[in-house]
Formats: structure tokens, sequence, C-alpha cells
């Protein structure tokens, strides 16, 4: 193991990959929520106005952790963000292999789809076995409170997406909109990825590596509650009246009122640290 105080750089490769997996997520993230019309028949598959709003908020969100990665360039962040990196995409690789009838393979998007979504899992894989051996950069232990307010409560909703990745007819019921077992079970990486976030930094983390979740969460929250606002005075099909909407708008509050305190914890750690170099 090597030293606390230790925070080499990424390698060219890793670098490389997240940079081109961040200028896809800006295309497909920014692109379902703000020029759906354009995005949305590029698509591999048939999408609805809810359905660009999740999944462009969960591009989004990803989006926050990927550029932070390829800014900073080292250990801390690459610690959590390989990680959620590989859980987020090969759930969503192995959701789409058992729905292979929901593509048109003679539509080359689908090849790029497929092949976007085997190398980022595969290089995110190889990286994660390279720095099997490498300690956390300024690993602090974090405070028992903002271990239980703000990791807690994400550890949980990853519980739930758990439940939504195998039984989303189920744990999907009491949504505003109703989705398919297929958007159920992809829409599961949303709760999942920030779980592995939280349970690895736990026990102690860098400022930086709080700091990416808190924004990646803040991102992740906030974006679907207020699209769903947005979408719903266009198509009006939401009961705002119904408890399920509000369970809805609550989870994701939660993961916006986490991520806040995150980064506000933040702030904090960063002045008892090291310069991360």
């Amino acid at each position: 193991m090597q030293p606390h105080n230790i925070n080499p750089k990424i390698t060219p490769v890793l670098f490389i990959v997240t940079a081109v997996e961040s200028a896809v997520l800006l295309v497909a993230g920014i692109g379902l929520l703000l020029f759906a019309s354009a995005i949305s028949p590029m698509w591999p598959w048939d999408l609805t106005p809810f359905n660009e709003l999740l999944l462009g908020s969960a591009y989004s969100a990803s989006l926050v952790a990927t550029t932070v990665l390829v800014f900073r360039r080292r250990w801390a962040p690459a610690r959590v963000v390989v990680p959620m990196i590989f859980v987020f995409t090969s759930i969503v690789l192995v959701v789409c292999l058992i729905y292979t009838e929901r593509f048109d393979f003679s539509y080359w998007g689908t090849w790029v789809w497929f092949f976007l979504y085997i190398i980022i899992p595969a290089n995110a894989l190889f990286h994660i076995w390279l720095y099997r051996n490498l300690s956390a950069f300024n690993a602090n232990p974090l405070p028992w409170f903002w271990r239980v307010v703000c990791f807690v409560p994400t550890l949980i909703l990853g519980l739930y997406g758990l439940g939504l990745l195998v039984a989303p007819d189920t744990f999907s019921g009491f949504w505003p909109w109703p989705i398919d077992a297929f958007h159920g079970r992809m829409y599961s990486v949303i709760y999942i990825t920030p779980a592995v976030g939280a349970a690895l930094l736990f026990g102690a983390a860098a400022s930086i590596e709080v700091l990416t979740m808190g924004l990646t969460q803040v991102v992740g929250g906030i974006v679907p509650i207020v699209g769903l606002i947005i979408i719903d005075n266009k198509v009006n099909k939401v009961d705002w009246s119904a408890l399920g909407t509000w369970l809805w708008i609550g989870s994701f509050a939660v993961i916006l009122l986490t991520g806040i305190g995150l980064v506000w914890h933040s702030r904090e750690r960063s002045k008892l640290e090291k310069p991360l170099t």
C-alpha cells in the first residue's frame, strides 16, 4: 500500500477514455434536457418526454463526476469516480443486452452505443485493478454526523435502486408516470451509482472526493425535480395529488440535500488538508 500523501496522475488511457465519455455525456445529457427534439430521434430506442428527462438528468450528473476527473487527472478523485463509472455503465450494458429487442441493429447509432458501453466499463475495470494497491489520498475519517446525514440516506436509496433493478414493475409502481421493465432497470443506476460512491467515502475521504460526490448529487437531485415541473406544464399528465408523485420527488430531494451537505463539508475539510498534488 502506498502512503496516504501520494496522489499520482491517472494513466493517459484513463484520461482519454474519460474525456471522450465526458464529451458524449455532454451531448446526451444536456441534449436530452435542452434539445430533445434534435437528440431524441438519434437515440437507439424510442423515448417519451419523461424518459428524456430522467436519462438527461442521469447523464448530466455523470458528466459532473467525469469532468472533475478529466480536469484533476489524479488518483483523488479517480478512487471514487472510476468505480462509479464502472457500476453505471456495467448495469446499463447488462440491461441493454437483456433487452436487445428494443434496439435496431441496422442503425449505426446502436453500434456506437454498444461500443461505448463495452469500452468504458472495461477501461474502468482495468484501472480499478491497476490502482488496487493505492491508498486513499488525504483520506481523513469523516465525522459521524456527516456519515449519518449525507451517506446513510444515499445508501438506503441504493437499496431501493437494487429493488428497481430486480423488480422494476413493483418498485416503480408509485412513479408519476408509468414505465416499463426496461426503463425501470435502466433507471436503477440513478440510485445505485451514488450509493457506491457513498460506500467508498463512508469511512474516510479527501475533500476533492467529497466535493465531486456532492456536486454530482446536487445535479442528479435538482434536475429531475425541476424537469418534471417543466415537462408536466407541457403534457399535463402528472397527478400532483398522488402520494407516489411526492415520494418520487422526495427521493430526489434527499439526493439534492445530501449533495448540498457534502459540498458544504468538502469546503471545511479542504482547509485541513495538504494541497492536491
